[in-house]
């Protein structure tokens, strides 16, 4: 059964630590996975963001990233590194247009259809220091 929630003023919001802003992931069975920090919420998005297919999701196309499409492109090191670059700037361009990417680092290791993706990144009026790390694999 519902239960009904009075609304809370932003200064109970803020000073209340037991109110999650959003889902946290990986999703677990059982036990909800909950963020309680907007940080830590948007990482998860953006985590989220770029690991989604275009296409994906149903009933919008163009949500996520074309990062696993270049898992197959015969692309160098630093071709791979560019683009995988754009495509992370372009989908975070779009769906999250308050975060900033500072750097996209690459590392693969094709023997194991592997790619490591570190994403720096920042928002406006938080500390700059904000690393995403991704392995991509096929």
């Amino acid at each position: 059964m519902a239960k009904l929630v009075p609304s809370l003023s932003s200064e109970q919001i803020v000073l209340s630590g037991d109110i999650a802003v959003g889902i946290g992931f990986p999703l677990n069975v059982g036990t909800p996975n909950q963020n309680f920090t907007t940080t830590k919420q948007i990482h998860d998005n953006l985590r989220n963001l770029i690991l989604t297919m275009k296409g994906e999701r149903p009933m919008q196309p163009t949500f996520g990233s074309d990062l696993y499409n270049l898992l197959f492109e015969p692309l160098y090191e630093d071709t791979l590194t560019l683009a995988c670059s754009d495509a992370i700037k372009s989908a975070v361009a779009q769906w999250m247009p308050f975060v900033t990417i500072e750097d996209v680092d690459v590392q693969e290791q094709r023997d194991k259809n592997l790619i490591f993706v570190r994403v720096s990144y920042s928002v406006q009026g938080w500390t700059p220091d904000n690393t995403l790390n991704l392995a991509v694999k096929v």
